[in-house]
């Protein structure tokens, strides 16, 4: 009973840090626009603490969790759709670096 309890409380715990990832790699993601990791990462945290196996599910930090997976989804979204409708724009700029000879 004691050894099952403790596995549990590992468990929760576990759930519990998986959020608070989730959470932090979602605000995060935002500070870099094109470094898609954090919000990949974020999804995955955020799910794995959501998740009902294993037992026993999440019931604290629940929004933490799931804004996570949230504020991740719409990185990886919003991130690859405005590099594709300015992708005219990166072009011109990419021209205009490319002239300016390192600087000189």
């Amino acid at each position: 009973m004691v050894e099952n309890q403790t596995r549990e409380s590992l468990i929760v715990g576990q759930k519990y840090a998986f959020a608070t990832a989730s959470l932090i790699l979602g605000i995060f993601s935002f500070v870099n626009l094109l470094g898609l990791e954090k919000p990949i990462l974020a999804i995955i945290f955020g799910w794995l603490a959501l998740r009902s196996q294993p037992a026993p599910q999440l019931t604290q930090h629940r929004v933490w969790a799931k804004t996570g997976v949230v504020l991740g989804t719409i990185v990886l979204i919003v991130v690859p759709t405005l590099i594709i409708l300015n992708f005219h724009r990166l072009q011109e700029f990419i021209e205009i670096l490319s002239k300016l000879d390192g600087g000189r």
